[in-house]
């Protein structure tokens, strides 16, 4: 083998018939060479280990310099280059140079041995291992795998320097920490620590298992240990240390909250930290629902709010806007009269408000609002589906009058309505048509008839006239207004005018309760409520100043809007089994008023007072009902 030196670099070429090699060079630069090819050198770290793979026989493009010391391998590459090596320790170091192509070895292998002194010392070793246990003392040693070193430690829990106690073998006999450093020719190793305690403290457990959830506001969480040190906790999820709160008793919280606790000791080492993350689950209100009915006629409709979420508080607005805390809280059914849009959320403690519910409410028009009475129901058909129609005018009773449909010669054109009599009808209308010089009213003309029967004829141009009309006889009545069209012709505007419809029952309906409150008594109260079941029924079950419910103080007789006045309805006893005494049944009005001929009850009872039909109560069934009523039939 010979040495060629080349442009700072030691060639170590192969004995060929070529004088192609391979090259392989240590130094920091290139003008610090060193023949690595021939025996052992002291390494001047950092080392700068070059590398070629140029001049290998078969040598292709593809061929890679391996570089690696005690077979760690420093760098496989193509081409020239270097790469830096610096040893932890101390010690003899052996760095080998081969070329790789296509898979297999071109070339030979070249090793060069490197000696690296005056590295930090090795740390020490300190025994018994760290996070021994002892029950009353514990001997205590220390060495150091560097030939020569001076061992330096404390106990305090400080870093020991060249200033600390030299080591000799010593005994503990109480929580300890102790460091421990390697010294030589001035360089000092890394701190080496080992911690001793009396025992371990046991690990607290909280209350609430990690991951758990919770859907209430003050969600309380315990912690229990052994007191066997001092616990501490945290609740943002950092780590508890020395100066985190003592735990002393449970506590409270209402949002998603990561609890840790730890206990900490003089004698014992601390316990593990216990986590437990705890999610707040919210519950949202439910949604409230809406119900009217749209389009309406008539003067109102009933907007009922609902909301599935017991105990939930609905507030509502009727322009449109957002309801707020300070918007009008529902409590019952209500009525509006004209087109609104209804808003409404709800809220309750510890649940997150509901969504905006938002119902249009369209006020259509109706015949009854050009009648001047929305109320009531009307018709209207005619030949080819022509029926009467609504329009402005000044002249009628109140601006606005119904008008005959634009029917041809030989139809007609009918507006229909239905009253319950006894009693007296009363309109306006007028005519703008043929006139008939004879009277026999065979050419165009109006015609007013009850239950087919027709009583009033208007033709000609005439003006509004106010009618009177007194209809005899109980039960259902058809009323209609018909324009009637001969068989040619025609005059005017061809057509007939209804407005100013009012009617004046004679008849007295019999009236029986709904709920076991006094029908009488509920129409004197207010006379809306009867209309409206709910509002019906939440009177009835309402507790007056003597603690009973209204049904309750209608079956004992006392008068629920004044506990005080006892006037009897209707009373019953009750057996001791809780059952109505039938036989004892008695109707004894103490007011004039409630006496009236006629009148006449009967017993009927419910298994729930919120469900289900009324029932007559028998002798038979009378024990399988738990609330009853005297249904009070008024002629």
């Amino acid at each position: 083998m010979k040495n060629f030196l080349t442009a700072g670099c030691f060639w170590v070429v192969a004995a060929l018939s070529s004088a192609h090699g391979a090259t392989i060079c240590s130094g920091r630069s290139a003008g610090t060479a060193i023949d690595i090819a021939t025996g052992v050198r002291t390494a001047v770290l950092p080392e700068l280990i070059r590398y070629s793979t140029a001049w290998v026989d078969g040598a292709a493009a593809d061929a890679t310099a391996v570089v690696d010391v005690d077979g760690e391998l420093l760098n496989a590459a193509n081409g020239n280059g270097a790469v830096v090596w610096a040893p932890e320790r101390n010690g003899t170091y052996t760095l080998t140079h081969k070329v790789m192509s296509s898979g297999a070895q071109v070339g030979e292998t070249f090793t060069a041995t490197f000696v690296v002194e005056g590295l930090e010392p090795d740390n020490p070793v300190i025994s018994p291992a760290n996070g021994t246990v002892f029950v009353t003392s514990l001997p205590v040693a220390i060495t150091s795998p560097t030939e020569g070193a001076t061992i330096h430690y404390t106990t305090d829990g400080s870093d020991p320097t060249v200033e600390s106690p030299v080591y000799r073998r010593f005994r503990i006999y109480g929580k300890t920490t102790v460091k421990a450093v390697a010294v030589k020719d001035g360089m000092l190793s890394k701190v080496t620590t080992a911690e001793y305690a009396l025992g371990r403290c046991a690990d607290p457990a909280i209350s609430l298992a990690d991951g758990a959830s919770f859907e209430h506001s003050n969600k309380v969480v315990s912690i229990r240990w052994n007191n066997d040190g001092v616990l501490r906790y945290t609740l943002d999820g950092s780590e508890p240390t020395a100066d985190s709160p003592i735990y002393e008793e449970p506590f409270s919280f209402s949002e998603s909250v990561v609890v840790k606790a730890k206990v900490f000791s003089d004698e014992f080492f601390d316990s593990a930290t216990m986590t437990s993350r705890l999610t707040r689950i919210w519950k949202n209100v439910s949604t409230p629902q809406i119900t009217a009915v749209t389009p309406f006629t008539g003067s109102k409709t009933k907007v009922v709010i609902s909301c599935a979420t017991d105990g939930a508080l609905v507030r509502y607005t009727l322009d449109g806007s957002e309801p707020n805390s300070h918007s009008t809280k529902y409590t019952m059914p209500f009525y509006v009269t004209d087109s609104c849009t209804v808003k409404a959320y709800a809220v309750k403690s510890d649940y997150r408000n509901s969504r905006m519910a938002t119902q249009e409410i369209v006020k259509s028009w109706g015949i009854g609002d050009s009648l001047g009475k929305p109320d009531h129901t009307f018709t209207t058909y005619g030949s080819g589906g022509v029926g009467w129609e609504s329009e402005v005018d000044p002249g009628a009773p109140n601006g606005k009058a119904m008008i005959s449909g634009a029917i041809v010669d030989g139809q007609t054109s009918v507006l229909e309505t239905k009253v319950t009599g006894p009693g007296r009808l009363t309109f306006s209308w007028r005519t703008s048509c043929e006139e008939d010089p004879e009277g026999t009213f065979e050419w165009d003309h109006a015609e007013f008839a009850v239950d087919g029967k027709t009583i009033l004829r208007l033709d000609g141009e005439k003006g509004w006239k106010r009618e009177s009309v007194q209809i005899e006889g109980d039960g259902e009545h058809t009323i209609t207004w018909t324009y009637r069209k001969d068989d040619v012709a025609g005059d005017g505007e061809d057509a007939a005018w209804v407005a100013g419809y009012a009617w004046e029952s004679a008849w007295t309906e019999t009236k029986t309760t709904d709920v076991p409150v006094p029908y009488s008594w509920l129409l004197g109260h207010d006379p809306e409520i009867v209309d409206e079941y709910d509002a019906y029924e939440a009177a009835a079950k309402q507790t007056g100043a003597n603690g009973l419910k209204a049904w309750e103080s209608y079956v004992i007789g006392a008068n629920p809007n004044d506990p005080a006045d006892t006037f009897r309805i209707v009373t019953f006893p009750m057996n001791h089994d809780g059952t109505p005494d039938l036989a004892n049944l008695a109707f004894s009005p103490a007011k004039d008023k409630w006496n009236l001929p006629g009148a006449k009850t009967v017993l009927k009872g419910k298994v729930s007072l919120g469900s289900g039909e009324w029932q007559t109560v028998t002798e038979d069934n009378k024990k399988s009902f738990r609330f009853f009523r005297v249904e009070v039939q008024l002629p």
